[in-house]
């Protein structure tokens, strides 16, 4: 298979979450034709990628956004906050295709300027199993997650307890929850989309989430970098 065919995925890592952590992101870009390349904190620079996914994970060091920490603030691993904004900055600078889950949405709303929610209530459910789907969202029909969910209101997974605040500049909210939450962001050009929700769990039982994974992977495929 050529590398036209199969796009080369970087996929950002810590060891401290465990390699079985990413195992989903890896089978969910797998599925749709790509090829995993993971990149662990400390990575220099982007290897010769076609895409970056950033995925979930642990809070982000309020520091880099300029707040000082909330009480209810979780872990940070600085050295992958540091490691991840470069790597998006160099992809962002490239013309390749990002996408972002979860904490990603958080770390490219960061990265572009922007603040978080430090904690969140409630929306944190996973003692109801990753792939539970826990509330409905408003989504903008033309949209990535919009085309790719064909409808403007989908159910999604709830994993997190910070979001976006203040929108980074050049993001374009294009989804939200019943209480104002920020599920979906993403550039004009299309190239930069983040969700809240965890696709990677339900790429198997909602179309819609694969799918989401076929078009970043067609972006990668298609990408004509700067």
């Amino acid at each position: 298979m050529t590398r036209e065919d199969r796009p080369r995925i970087g996929i950002t890592t810590s060891p401290r979450r465990g390699d079985d952590y990413y195992d989903p992101y890896r089978q969910a870009v797998k599925a749709v034709g790509a090829e995993p390349v993971d990149l662990p904190p400390g990575t220099p620079s982007l290897p010769d990628v076609d895409g970056l996914l950033l995925p979930g994970g642990w809070d982000v060091d309020p520091a880099l956004y300029g707040e000082d920490p909330d009480p209810n603030l979780g872990p940070v691993d600085r050295e992958l906050d540091d490691t991840e904004l470069r790597l998006f900055s160099q992809a962002h600078d490239k013309g390749l295709p990002v996408m972002g889950i979860c904490r990603g949405q958080q770390v490219i709303n960061v990265a572009m300027g922007g603040s978080l929610r430090q904690h969140l209530e409630g929306h944190e459910v996973r003692q109801f199993g990753r792939n539970h789907l826990a509330h409905t969202i408003d989504v903008d029909p033309r949209s990535e997650l919009g085309r790719a969910a064909g409808d403007h209101r989908i159910r999604v997974n709830s994993l997190h307890h910070q979001a976006i605040d203040k929108l980074g500049a050049g993001l374009v909210q294009t989804a939200s929850g019943d209480d104002g939450t920020v599920e979906a962001v993403e550039t004009t050009d299309g190239l930069i989309v983040a969700v809240q929700c965890h696709p990677e769990e339900l790429t198997t039982d909602l179309p819609w989430a694969r799918r989401l994974f076929e078009r970043f992977v067609e972006r990668a495929r298609s990408r004509k970098p700067v």
